[in-house]
């Protein structure tokens, strides 16, 4: 019997170990001009799928010390596969108004993907296991490091796992009490479907990588210089959908994007055997 009880507790364990490392938030987001446009997004990083059946999105509203009774089921998602990314809306609808996008869950007003930036937000597994928390129970979040109202928190690209405790040293945060880039509108201010981190070999250097958009985002040119050779660049649109691909081979390139509807795209570039990403907004 005691050996069976070992087992059993070394399964626990190892499934738990593999969810906490796969699933994790990657952005909580508070619009300041559109609080039905609310919403929280996930990120599989590991190698293999996972199936969200019976696992919930949950919250701790303001400084409450016990959670909502109730989580969102994140079970209609299905099995998210390794490098994708699920989005739960507060309002479905105008969540797709915003964004042009369709979210995988409509959330509903009051549920956890509706803070309003001093709620604590975490993930469970099948097994009722956190595998991923944001923010300090018991603690509203107003005035702290985990205060994202108006603005967001957004997961940092050196992230590789989630964790079932709090730590500010994960995110960037943006508020409207000054954190970050402040408050932050839904135009510019947000990039649902896409993660810094997500499929990044390699880290941006400010001073080696420069990307200028001009004379304005509005603008059918788009310039990249560096100090070495530009090998590739793509841009993908929200949806993770690849919209333009060139090759270069220089240490600058000049890309119309006079095709591109407006909206927030990622642009990823390959440079001297590294790859860094940027966010390109076309308005």
């Amino acid at each position: 019997m005691k050996r069976k009880y070992l087992f059993t507790v070394f399964l626990t364990l190892c499934f738990g170990l593999t969810s906490i490392g796969q699933v994790f938030i990657t952005e909580l987001a508070d619009p300041n001009d559109n609080a039905a446009a609310r919403y929280v997004e996930i990120y599989n990083g590991g190698t293999s799928a996972v199936d969200l059946t019976g696992w919930t999105l949950r919250r701790y509203t303001n400084g409450n010390s016990e959670p909502q009774t109730t989580g969102e089921d994140l079970s209609p998602i299905g099995s998210l596969a390794p490098g994708a990314i699920a989005i739960i809306a507060a309002n479905g609808t105008a969540f797709e108004a915003a964004f042009g996008m369709v979210a995988d869950i409509s959330a509903g007003t009051g549920g956890p993907a509706d803070s309003n930036g001093d709620d604590q937000i975490y993930i469970t597994d099948a097994s009722d296991t956190i595998v991923d928390f944001f923010g300090v129970p018991g603690e509203d979040g107003s005035g702290t490091d985990h205060e994202f109202e108006d603005g967001r928190a957004e997961r940092k690209a050196s992230v590789t796992q989630g964790t079932a405790t709090w730590d500010v040293n994960e995110w960037n945060i943006d508020n409207d009490a000054g954190a970050g880039d402040g408050a932050l509108n839904v135009d510019g201010g947000f990039d649902p479907g896409v993660w810094i981190g997500a499929e990044t070999a390699g880290v941006e250097d400010e001073s080696f990588v420069t990307l200028n958009m001009y004379p304005n985002p509005a603008s059918d040119v788009l310039n990249i210089s560096a100090q070495n050779t530009i090998n590739t660049v793509e841009i993908f649109n929200v949806l993770g959908q690849k919209v333009i691909t060139i090759q270069v081979e220089d240490t600058s390139a000049e890309i119309n994007v006079s095709n591109l509807n407006t909206g927030i795209y990622l642009i990823k570039y390959a440079i001297h055997n590294s790859t860094s990403t940027k966010k390109f907004v076309r308005e």
